[in-house]
């Protein structure tokens, strides 16, 4: 085994296809996995409609009991800021309210794939739960829209006792430059968080979280640390991009 900040991993052989072929893969695992058919824009009912700039909605997933949540919120800050947030395993814990702790396991390559670890702390008696994720992010010219999309993967980190690993998880952000400069910013999400979790205790963090996570994602972007960074492409997207 070898150890990262802390974490232990598994020694893995990385046989995973490149470019297309990856593709090809993440749509073989939605054809597998049902639950993924909550990407699709149809289904979903308005849960909070706190202002103009945030939107909550939830969607019922077949075969599970935790909902899907879209949340889309309109942002004042620089692309380039907020993609430097998204990307740094370190800020994660600052704006996502139950993640305790994130790593970098490995860096984005030329195809946009970079691999995660994260642990989510919840009261007791619900058990924390962990979860290595891979992200693939890719900017799309025609419209000028960011994408990262991250699926949860097995390997790469030992399971710890007392820790349920949740394999089953998606992410997707959708980010474009809106006309008068500022971002339009959606996030779908779901995860199954395996063993005893209440289904209407989950519901209800899904549908009360974006509020906070966007209120502490605003307020990390406004850091001057983070201000003044300078924008490290290929960290983000493993290549130099241009908006």
């Amino acid at each position: 085994m070898a150890r990262v900040r802390g974490v232990t991993m598994r020694k893995t052989t990385d046989r995973r296809p490149a470019g297309r072929w990856h593709w090809l893969l993440i749509i073989m695992v939605c054809w597998s996995f049902p639950g993924l058919a909550y990407v699709v824009d149809d289904g979903w009912t308005l849960s909070s409609d706190e202002n103009e700039e945030l939107q909550v909605y939830t969607k019922v997933v077949e075969g599970q009991t935790i909902k899907a949540v879209k949340a889309v919120k309109v942002l004042d800050a620089p692309m380039t800021t907020l993609l430097t947030v998204l990307a740094d395993a370190q800020l994660v814990p600052e704006w996502i309210p139950v993640i305790r702790r994130a790593v970098l396991l490995k860096d984005t390559n030329a195809d946009g794939e970079s691999i995660m670890y994260m642990v989510t702390k919840f009261p007791w008696p619900i058990k924390n739960r962990d979860a290595v994720v891979e992200t693939v992010t890719w900017y799309e010219r025609t419209t000028k829209t960011v994408y990262m999309e991250s699926t949860g993967v097995t390997g790469y980190v030992e399971e710890s006792k007392g820790v349920i690993r949740t394999p089953t998880t998606y992410t997707r952000w959708k980010i474009y430059p809106l006309e008068d400069g500022r971002l339009h910013v959606e996030i779908i999400t779901h995860s199954d968080p395996r063993g005893f979790f209440p289904a209407w205790l989950a519901n209800l963090i899904v549908t009360r979280t974006p509020g906070t996570m966007f209120s502490r994602l605003e307020e990390t972007m406004d850091e001057e640390s983070v201000r003044n960074r300078p924008f490290d492409a290929i960290h983000v997207f493993g290549k130099e991009v241009e908006f």
